[in-house]
């Protein structure tokens, strides 16, 4: 396996176990404990370390290791904005693009493994992979990273507080407004599925940062 695959993995498994709690901040770590978790060289794990960091999700402490940066109110909040500019108006200029078996793959993802007692982590996730799968349909990769990156924060400030305070979220509807969203798309009625977009995405409460 070539630096580069290795690289790619750990950078992958480094933030899964990052966005999973594992890594907090204000608990260093050091490249050698890495080494020693996945027993392989030092450069593979430095270049993913290195993205991380330039990503800001880590920060080098010089002589010592690396540390999970804490991530500020301000920073979900401009995340949530940022999803609103750009997934209400990605809806509005790609309307047309959405096809009928679009609609159908977006359902899918919507009913996928549901479970009546779901656990939060699990709702955050399928709701991730229902807005994401939604920027893929208009066919802009650039808006679809911007997309990711975004849901990717957001759920990292949620695993930097205890796990209760997911309880804040506003996830009690359940994937209604994403049913509403698509029963729209399919009437073809543009302005209302804009405006339950809207309404979806404002409805995700940060009081769970106070």
């Amino acid at each position: 396996m070539s630096d580069t695959t290795l690289k790619i993995k750990i950078y992958k498994s480094m933030l899964n176990d990052i966005l999973e709690g594992k890594y907090v901040p204000e608990r260093p770590f050091t490249e050698k404990e890495l080494t020693e978790k996945y027993q392989i060289s030092k450069s593979p794990i430095r270049e993913a370390l290195i993205e991380l960091c330039n990503e800001g999700i880590l920060r080098s402490i010089p002589r010592y290791g690396y540390e999970v940066l804490r991530i500020k109110e301000k920073e979900v909040k401009d995340a949530k904005e940022s999803r609103i500019i750009i997934e209400c108006g990605a809806l509005s200029e790609y309307f047309d693009r959405i096809s009928k078996e679009s609609i159908a793959e977006l359902r899918s993802i919507l009913e996928a493994n549901h479970q009546p007692d779901e656990a939060i982590q699990d709702h955050w996730d399928r709701n991730s992979n229902f807005h994401i799968a939604l920027m893929e349909v208009y066919g802009n990769e650039y808006l679809v990273e911007v997309l990711r990156r975004s849901m990717i924060l957001m759920k990292r400030a949620y695993s930097q507080y205890q796990y209760n305070k997911w309880q804040k979220l506003g996830f009690s509807s359940k994937g209604t407004f994403h049913r509403t969203l698509l029963e729209y798309i399919e009437k073809g009625d543009k302005e209302n599925a804009v405006k339950t977009l809207y309404d979806d995405i404002s409805s995700f409460d940060t009081s769970f940062l106070s």
